[in-house]
Parts: structure tokens; sequence; C-alpha cells
């Protein structure tokens, strides 16, 4: 490509294993910070008791809302910019990265009425917050809410760099991030007094500096920076990334709603089956991020070769995408089941909490030999601009498994059962993922291979 940095790979030629290892490794670890500051909040929250604790867990249906919205236009555009600069369309990929965050900002903007106390206070009852969980809900998601708007900032950054193959510059951001965020949690929460409040601010104040670290990146690599203004023509750009972002942002709303279903379930059986069931999550989460950071590359991979019809070259990615998440996966697998007992010590719960989060996380371990499989279809389909695919593995693996087994499974087991119904439903849809991605790498695009720069026909979904 002409006028492209040098550092930035060629997706097109380069070595598959080498260029999905050079996308990954950034990604990975900025992934791995970017949920960092969920995970630290969570440990020192942990620290202020299970009321606290509680809260947070209430909230994280808001924060998976946000970003699952953040997340369909990051990488609806991502792949968008990915194929245009496969197809050498440099003035289209400019107009995709300048149309990204307005059409998020549009999409959040109702969110900022939780500032209002009565209609926070009310939200939250909704969700099954009662006496101190709910005074603790207001201060945390009040400063949370602020922050929306630099977190899809620093989300379309991220996507315009890694649209150019560069994954090394959001890695970056995220270390920024993290470490202020990390810096900041005790000073504000325990020092100053600030409690609850003082995590969402001490995230709120590292988001903006790693939102300025990107703008100050993109700027210096020449490359198109988020913008704020509105062009005439933007709503047909919003329309290109939303045809293909809203199946991630449908995919990934289904995430809250499942984890709101789930707290109604383990509400019956106290705060701190809640509280145990969110740190399970969050170590499950960190667990998983390697294999989240090779799913996010293997997106713009897979649409910069589907830009040029190289559909062998897709097919060698997908294979070495599964050999590597394959042997990943084994000791993480171990390192969750055999450390519980140190992985929730960070957490400093008590009792009830600990036992309990133990329990959860050996028994969610179990079946993460399947996840590959659905992070792979993840992958691919994005990029090959079919996002309904993994939309349905999502809907199959919150909804129609682990809902209905965590209500069952409660009814004769209680909390216990609730905690199985994690690994059953992961390895359903792992099942599911994979039939499907056979029948993607196998038929369908491959099979078909559409003219280049074909547009997908929507009404056919």
């Amino acid at each position: 490509m002409k006028n492209e940095p040098s550092r930035q790979l060629d997706m097109g030629s380069d070595p598959v294993f080498r260029v999905l290892l050079t996308l990954a490794i950034p990604a990975m670890i900025s992934m791995f910070f970017q949920n960092l500051y969920e995970f630290v909040d969570t440990m020192f929250i942990a620290w202020l008791g299970s009321a606290p604790l509680a809260a947070q867990s209430l909230s994280m249906p808001l924060f998976y809302l946000v970003l699952s919205l953040g997340k369909g236009a990051q990488i609806g555009a991502t792949t968008l910019m990915s194929q245009a600069r496969g197809q050498d369309k440099p003035e289209e990929t400019a107009k995709l990265s300048e149309s990204a965050l307005p059409l998020l900002l549009l999409s959040i903007l109702p969110l900022f009425l939780l500032l209002i106390p009565e209609l926070c206070a009310g939200f939250y009852h909704f969700l099954g917050a009662r006496g101190p969980v709910l005074t603790e809900a207001y201060p945390y998601t009040f400063w949370l809410v602020l922050s929306f708007p630099i977190m899809a900032y620093v989300m379309i950054g991220e996507a315009i760099s890694m649209s150019h193959g560069n994954t090394l510059m959001p890695m970056k951001a995220m270390l920024i991030g993290n470490a202020i965020n990390l810096t900041l949690d005790p000073i504000l929460m325990f020092y100053l007094g600030w409690g609850i409040a003082g995590a969402s601010i001490a995230t709120l104040i590292g988001q903006l500096l790693s939102a300025v670290y990107i703008y100050r990146q993109l700027k210096q690599a020449k490359l198109p920076v988020p913008v704020l203004y509105l062009r005439k023509d933007m709503p047909l750009y919003w329309k290109k990334i939303s045809h293909l972002g809203i199946f991630v942002t449908i995919s990934q709303l289904v995430s809250p709603l499942g984890l709101s279903l789930v707290n109604v379930v383990l509400a019956s059986f106290g705060p701190a089956a809640i509280g145990a069931w969110n740190i399970m999550a969050r170590l499950e989460m960190m667990g998983l991020l390697p294999l989240y950071g090779m799913a996010g590359a293997l997106i713009p991979y897979v649409a910069f070769n589907y830009g040029q019809e190289n559909w062998e070259r897709i097919r060698s990615g997908v294979r070495i995408f599964l050999l590597g998440t394959g042997v990943i996966i084994l000791p993480i697998m171990a390192v969750l089941i055999l450390g519980a007992p140190w992985l929730v010590l960070p957490f400093r719960s008590d009792a009830q909490v600990t036992e309990l989060a133990m329990h959860a996380i050996r028994i969610a371990a179990l079946a993460h030999i399947f996840a590959p499989l659905e992070l792979a279809l993840f992958g691919t389909a994005q990029g090959l601009k079919r996002p309904w695919y993994s939309l349905l593995t999502s809907v199959a693996r919150l909804l129609v498994f682990r809902y209905p087994l965590a209500v069952f499974f409660a009814s004769f087991w209680g909390v216990n059962g609730v905690y199985w119904s994690q690994p059953l439903a992961v390895a359903l849809s792992g099942i599911l993922s994979g039939i499907l991605l056979w029948r993607l790498l196998t038929g369908e695009v491959f099979q078909a291979k559409l003219p280049r720069g074909e547009e997908m026909n929507y009404s056919e979904v």
C-alpha cells in the first residue's frame, strides 16, 4: 500500500503465522489491560464489603450495554476499513473512520438519564437492589456514565489503528490507562474515603489519558482520528457500519441480558452468591483474554484477505488460530482449576464469598476447551461480513442454554446448580460453533467467490 507507515504488516502477503502473531500479541495485552480496569475495581470494591460488591455486580449490565454498542461500532468499522484498504480505497477508509464516533456517541446518549438519582434508583430497584446495595449503586454509576464518551473515543481510535495493521498503539494506550487506574483506586477509595465512587472516578481518569495518547499517536502516524463533527454523508456510512455492527451489538447485548437473568436467580441465595459469580466472571474473563486477543486479530486479517479474495489464506489463518488457541487454553484451565485458592485472594472477600467463588471458577474452567471454536467463528464471521453466525452462538449460549439450565439446576441443587449452568452452556455453544465454522469455511462465501467489492444483501438475513 502506498503512503503507509513502514512498520505496518502486509496482511495479504506476509507469512500467515507472522501476521497473526504480530497482530495478536499486542491485541492480547491490550484486551488484558482493557479488562483489568473492571478487574482491579472489583478487587478493591470487594475490600469494602459484600454490599458494594453486589452493587458493582448489578451495574455490570449497564457497562456491558455500552461495551456492546462500542464493540458493534468498533468491529463494524474495523471490518469495513480493513476491507477498503484491501481494495485500495483510501478515501472510503477515511470516511468510515470519521463516521464511527458520532454514531457511537448518539447511541449511548440516552444512558445519561441515569445521572438523575431518581431514575438511577428505579433502574437498580428493577434489577433487585435493596437497602445498602441500592445506596452504593448511584455513586458508582454516576462517574461510570460520565466515562462512557471517553470509552467510546478510545474504542474507535483502536479500530482505526487495528484496521491499519497496528495493534501496538491500543496496547500502549491500555497500559497507560491501567497504570493510572491501579494507582488512583486505593488513593481515591481509601485514603480520600470516596469509597465505591473512587473506583469509577479512577477509571474515568485512566481512560481520559488513554484517549489523549491515542489522539496524539494517530496524528503522529498521519492516520485519521475520531471526530465529533457531522457531515451530510455520514448517515450513509452509519448505515454501512450498522449493517455489520448491529449483529455484534445484539450479540454483545445478550451478555448483560443473560447476566441480569442469572443475577435474578442468584439473588434468591443472597449477596454472597452474586458477589461470587462476579469474581468468577472476572477471573474467567482474564483467563480467556489471550483467546479474545487472537480472535480480535483474526477480524482485520480475514477482512483484508476477503477484500483481496484470497480464500486459501483465510482458511490457513483459521487453522493456525485453532491450533494456537488449543495449545494456549490447556495451561489456562490448569491455572484456574488448581490455582483457584490463590486467585481469589486479592479480592479479600468474606469466607462465604471466597468459598463460593473458588468453587464457581473451578466449575467454569472445565468447559474452556470448547472456547476456541466459538472465538474462531466470531473472528472469521466478522471478517467475512457474516456476523449473524456469532450472534446465533451467543444467543444460544446465554439465553437458550445457560439461563434455562440455571433455573432448572437451582431448583434441585441450589446455588451450586446455577454455577454448573456456565460450563454446560459453553460446551454446547462450542459444539454449535464448530458446526457453523465448518459450514462457513466450506460453503457460502468460499463456493460463491463473490466478485471483488460486491456488497452483501442484508435483506437475505
